[in-house]
Formats: C-alpha cells, sequence, structure tokens
C-alpha cells in the first residue's frame, strides 16, 4: 500500500491571479441553442423511446409465452 505523501500547494503569482479576476468580472453567457439542435435531441429521444418499448414488448411477449411471468391468483 502506498504512503500518504504530502500535499504539495502550487500558488499563481499575483498578476497572473489579477488579470483571471478582470477576465472572469465579465460574465460569460451561454448561447441558446437553435431550433436545430434542440429538434435532433428531441428525436433523438424519441428514437431511443421507441426502440426501448419495443424491446421491452418484445421481452415482454417472449416471456408471456414461454410461460415465466405467472399472474398471480388470490
Amino acid at each position: 500500500m502506498r504512503e500518504n505523501r504530502p500535499i504539495r500547494l502550487v500558488r499563481k503569482r499575483e498578476s497572473l491571479a489579477n488579470a483571471e479576476l478582470s477576465t472572469d468580472a465579465q460574465p460569460k453567457t451561454r448561447t441558446q441553442p437553435t431550433e436545430r439542435e434542440i429538434k435532433s435531441v428531441v428525436s433523438r429521444w424519441v428514437q431511443d423511446h421507441r426502440q426501448r418499448s419495443e424491446e421491452f414488448r418484445r421481452t415482454f411477449a417472449a416471456m408471456w409465452q414461454a410461460g415465466e411471468i405467472a399472474i398471480p391468483t388470490r
């Protein structure tokens, strides 16, 4: 097992830190997704959902026909 090593802190020089703070002061705005990007994401989700639903239906039908699923009786 490895021994715990001491932590080494690496600090930036003040001039670099101040330069980064000035650039971070400006808010970074995220552009809104285009209609095409939204449509492609939604259509991909719909295709995945249809595929999973169809796979579930086939699996359930096969299990039902094989008699692996029993309806609980009271």
